[in-house]
């Protein structure tokens, strides 16, 4: 690919409680940009060059969601959580307090009424709000989501999107987005990352609370 780059000298920070939106055109590099700080591909010479200084447990948000279709909507919920417990504790049944949390957040998105139901029955815009369950429930200290909310309409992704925000300032973690509505940009993102796939130097970080 030569000397071609997805972004250059791009510098940025992420504090506790903070909702970083990333925006651009089609094929900007949104996903590729979110993918590598989650380090899902190796770097390759001359083409990704990003250095994440982080230790910290992330959680990923996929357009693909990668739920277990075969699963109840409750146990994609639970699955979060598999992490905390051993496989023989979860095996008999999960501890109530996981699944009064999950249950909360179900109902919380709308989907009380579905958790025995078979994933792979769910709409997209429901899954995608399982998917985003299962993450939340995951207690990561990052959260990186790939267009969450792009099946829903405007008044459950408004919901969604401040129910993350909302986790994210009660428990201080915090949140890399990409989207693609810029009302919704304004209303709940703190800092945005541009990216433009025409010009590499127009990349840039805007802090909306300046």
């Amino acid at each position: 690919m030569g000397d071609r780059w997805l972004v250059r000298d791009l510098s940025f920070s992420l504090s506790k409680g903070e909702f970083i939106a990333v925006v651009g055109t089609s094929g900007s590099g949104k996903t590729s940009l979110l993918r590598k700080i989650n380090q899902d591909f190796e770097e390759q010479s001359n083409t990704i060059q990003i250095d994440v200084i982080s230790k910290l447990p992330i959680g990923m948000i996929y357009q693909d969601l990668e739920l277990a279709e075969g699963a109840t909507a409750l146990n994609n919920a639970l699955s979060g959580c598999l992490h905390r417990h051993t496989w023989t504790k979860t095996l008999l049944n999960f501890p109530i307090e996981e699944k009064n949390r999950a249950m909360e957040l179900l109902h919380q998105l709308g989907l009380s009424t579905k958790i025995n139901q078979w994933t792979s029955t769910l709409s997209r815009g429901e899954r995608q709000r399982l998917a985003i369950i299962r993450t939340l429930l995951a207690d990561p200290q990052i959260i990186l989501a790939d267009e969450p909310v792009a099946s829903l309409d405007t008044d459950w992704a408004n919901q969604t999107l401040g129910l993350l925000k909302q986790y994210a300032e009660q428990k201080e973690f915090g949140i890399i987005c990409a989207l693609h509505d810029h009302k919704q940009v304004d209303q709940f993102a703190d800092k945005v990352i541009h990216l433009e796939s025409s010009d590499e130097s127009s990349c840039f970080v805007e802090d909306l609370n300046k």
